[in-house]
C-alpha cells in the first residue's frame, strides 16, 4: 500500500502541475501572438511606433504575468523537463519583449535588432512546441489538420485537386441527396 500511495501522490502533484502549467502556457502563447503581431507591424509599416504603442504596453504586462505564472509553478520530478521548457519560454518571451521595445527606433529592416527580435520569438515558439510534446493536454492546435480542413473541397487550378470523390451519378460518394452537388461540404 505504501508504494501505491506514493504513486498516487506523484500522480496528484503531476495533475495539479499540469492544470497550473496549462494556464501559464496559454498566457505565454497569447503573449507570443501579441508580440509576433507587433513584430509584423514593425517590419511592414512605415508608421510603426504611433500605431502600436498600446499593443506593446499590453504585451509587456502580459509578459510579466506569464513570467510570474511560470515562477509560481511547482513541478514534480516527472515534469522537470516540461518545466525547464516553460521557464525557457518565459525567459525568451521576456527577451522578445525587450527586443521589440528596442526595435521601435529602428529605421532599416536590416537592423540587427530585428534579427534579435525574430530569434527570440522563434525560440519562445520552439520551447512551447517542446512543452506540447512532453505532457498530454498541451498540444498546439494545427487547424490545417482539423476535420473540416480535410473535408472541404480544394480550389481547382491551385495545384490541389478536389478531394471529393464523384460517384457515377455525379454526386460525391457517401452523400445521399436529390440535390445537385454544390461543392460545399454542407447540404
Amino acid at each position: 500500500m505504501g508504494v501505491y500511495s506514493c504513486v498516487g501522490v506523484t500522480e496528484q502533484s503531476l495533475l495539479r502541475y499540469a492544470d497550473s502549467a496549462r494556464d501559464a502556457q496559454q498566457l505565454i502563447s497569447q503573449t507570443l501572438t501579441q508580440l509576433s503581431g507587433y513584430a509584423l507591424l514593425l517590419l511592414t509599416s512605415p508608421r510603426q511606433a504611433a500605431q502600436a504603442e498600446g499593443a506593446l504596453a499590453g504585451a509587456r504586462q502580459s509578459v510579466v504575468h506569464a513570467a510570474e505564472a511560470v515562477r509560481a509553478l511547482q513541478a514534480p520530478e516527472p515534469a522537470a523537463h516540461h518545466y525547464h521548457h516553460m521557464r525557457c519560454a518565459a525567459e525568451t518571451l521576456m527577451e522578445a519583449c525587450a527586443a521589440a521595445t528596442a526595435c521601435r527606433g529602428a529605421q532599416e529592416r536590416s537592423d540587427k535588432r530585428f534579427d534579435t527580435l525574430t530569434r527570440a520569438l522563434r525560440a519562445t515558439s520552439d520551447h512551447l512546441r517542446a512543452t506540447a510534446r512532453l505532457l498530454p493536454g498541451f498540444e498546439l492546435i494545427d487547424f490545417g489538420q482539423a476535420c473540416c480542413a480535410a473535408h472541404t473541397p480544394r480550389l481547382p487550378g491551385q495545384g490541389i485537386e478536389s478531394n471529393s470523390r464523384k460517384s457515377v451519378s455525379g454526386f460525391p460518394s457517401g452523400i445521399a441527396s436529390t440535390r445537385r452537388w454544390s461543392g460545399s461540404p454542407f447540404p
